[in-house]
C-alpha cells in the first residue's frame, strides 16, 4: 500500500500566514518606535533644539529578531552632548524648563528611558494584537 500526499497547497499557505504574521510585527514595531520618538523627542531638553532634529528611528528585522532603535545624536565641538543630556542630572535650562512635555512626561534627562520603560507592555501587547490578527 502506497500514500501519496501533495502538501504544496498546505506549505504555500503555511508559508502566506508566516510571511503576513512576519509583516504585521515589523508594522507594528515601526508604530511603537515611531511613538517612542515622538515621545523622547518632545521631553528630550531645548537649547537650539539640535537634540530633538538629531533623533533617528529605524526598525530592523532578522531571522530571529525584530528591533525598534530610536537615537539621539548632538555634537558641538566635537562632543556629544546627547549622551550627557540623557544620562546627567542637572538644571534645565529656561526653554526645557517651561516646555510641557507630552503623554504624562516632562521634559528632562532619560528622555528615551523614561517613555520606554514607561510604554513597554503596550508596546509588546501591539506586536502581540497585530500578529494574532494577521493569524485569525
Amino acid at each position: 500500500m502506497s500514500f501519496d500526499f501533495d502538501a504544496s497547497d498546505f506549505l504555500n499557505r503555511l508559508n502566506r500566514t508566516e510571511h503576513g504574521a512576519e509583516q504585521a510585527a515589523v508594522r507594528a514595531m515601526e508604530d511603537n518606535t515611531d511613538d517612542l520618538a515622538r515621545i523622547a523627542q518632545n521631553i528630550a531638553p531645548i537649547d537650539k533644539a539640535t537634540l530633538r532634529r538629531g533623533m533617528q528611528k529605524k526598525v530592523k528585522l532578522s531571522r530571529d529578531r525584530l528591533i525598534g532603535e530610536v537615537s539621539f545624536r548632538a555634537v558641538e565641538n566635537g562632543f556629544n552632548y546627547a549622551i550627557w543630556t540623557h544620562e546627567a542630572d542637572y538644571n534645565l535650562g529656561p526653554t526645557s524648563a517651561q516646555a510641557g512635555g507630552t503623554d504624562g512626561y516632562t521634559v528632562g534627562n532619560k528622555y528615551l528611558e523614561r517613555p520606554l520603560k514607561g510604554e513597554a507592555e503596550k508596546y509588546i501587547r501591539n506586536v502581540a494584537e497585530a500578529v494574532r490578527e494577521e493569524l485569525r
